[in-house]
């Protein structure tokens, strides 16, 4: 203690003062180049002016009517001045002001007697004469919000998550029984679905972060939601570890504890699967939710078995209401990403989800590894984890050739 305190009485305020002050100096530096409106890289040249072109999101028709979601993804403001369907010029209104603001939304309401199954082309012209158009090849009504919807796609996410996971969790009583060796290799199994599921949710996001307006950074939100998800998991496993600590001074979860992280890890890339079922339906491909639905029940059923590997081999017997409980948090999911698949389809909420995905897999994959190095014999390194550590990987990739 005595050795301590003379650190901490040399923090005085010229101190404190002179960390803060470099940060000072770099918010003032930043406020002048932006306070400049250009004018200081003027001096060095000139970019030419971008297109000036709207970012139409998607188009949902209703009886007498198409609704367009346009997104203004430039610097400047753009105004919305005529729309036309198939080079017909057509009356429009807007939910808002005609003007749409730097990265502002809004929804063009188009007066139209269309026809089922018909295509059609819309364009949006801005106050400049450049015109935006969406290519719509089958015109379909889009499902509205009811009692009917939401019970469907509850009913789907209950089939396509909860129902495989709990398929997978009733082979715990032959984990049981099984040599250590083996309960090895399944732990490593589960490392090997987890590996492979972030590098899935990190696929996805990259391929919808992509559609999105350069402004909004999707590179950046995909490695804020990792690293939120991957810091969160990691206080949580850091909380819920109990027991004598190793070398580190840290103890490594296990049975119930490194279940419980497991089921989450899962539930929240489970999530990504139910925006991807609900917004597949919402926007008429029916054919391709369908294919999606009966993938992933085929894909999460290995995921219920990643989940009990480690109750196998714990000490405490698991009740079968907390069994209950880790099924629901790792399958639920589903049925929350249905929802807001179907009825809302925002793509930067799709970028974060899957981005949090990958970041609770990744920290999850740390703590079986961590697990497995203290308890497997032979330890990482063994036959036995490296082959279910492939295993795993090849389980995942043959289910998912159902999907794709």
């Amino acid at each position: 203690m005595t050795t301590d305190t003379p650190a901490l009485q040399r923090w005085t305020w010229g101190l404190r003062l002179s960390v803060l002050l470099p940060v000072l100096l770099l918010l003032g530096a930043a406020a002048f180049v932006s306070s400049t409106n250009g004018s200081l890289t003027a001096l060095v040249g000139t970019n030419p002016p971008p297109a000036d072109e709207l970012d139409i999101r998607r188009a949902t028709f209703h009886p007498g009517e198409i609704s367009v979601l346009v997104r203004n993804p430039q610097q400047e403001a753009i105004t919305i001045a005529s729309v036309t369907v198939d080079d017909a010029i057509v009356p429009f209104t807007v939910d808002g002001p005609q003007k749409l603001s730097r990265l502002r939304s809004a929804t063009v309401n188009i007066p139209f007697t269309w026809v089922e199954d018909d295509p059609y082309s819309i364009g949006l012209t801005s106050s400049t004469g450049i015109q935006t158009t969406i290519d719509v090849p089958a015109a379909f009504e889009a499902p509205t919000p009811s009692r009917a919807t939401f019970t469907g796609y509850a009913l789907i996410g209950f089939l396509v998550g909860i129902v495989p996971v709990v398929l997978g969790m009733m082979w715990l009583p032959a984990l049981r029984r099984a040599d250590p060796r083996w309960l090895a290799a399944f732990m490593a199994l589960t490392a090997g679905l987890l590996t492979f599921l972030a590098i899935d949710a990190f696929s996805e996001a990259l391929e919808l972060q992509s559609s999105l307006p350069s402004a909004l950074g999707g590179p950046g939100l995909i490695v804020l939601g990792v690293a939120v998800s991957f810091l969160g998991l990691s206080w949580t496993a850091h909380r819920l570890t109990k027991g004598p600590s190793n070398q580190e001074g840290v103890a490594p979860l296990a049975g119930i504890g490194l279940a419980t992280m497991i089921a989450v890890g899962v539930g929240l890339h489970n999530l990504g699967e139910g925006l991807a079922i609900g917004s597949s339906f919402a926007l008429g491909e029916v054919a391709l939710g369908s294919v999606l639905v009966i993938g992933f029940m085929v894909h999460n059923v290995s995921e219920g078995l990643g989940i009990v590997a480690p109750v196998a081999e714990g000490r405490r017997r698991a009740s079968v209401l907390r069994l209950a409980v880790l099924a629901l948090i790792a399958g639920g999911p589903v049925i929350i990403g249905a929802w807001i698949g179907g009825f809302i389809t925002n793509e930067i909420l799709g970028v974060f989800f899957f981005a949090i995905a990958v970041g609770a897999a990744l920290e999850v994959v740390v703590e079986v590894g961590r697990y497995i190095a203290r308890r497997a014999p032979g330890g990482l390194t063994s036959g036995a984890v490296v082959g279910g550590f492939l295993a795993g990987l090849a389980i995942m990739y043959a289910t998912g050739l159902l999907v794709g």
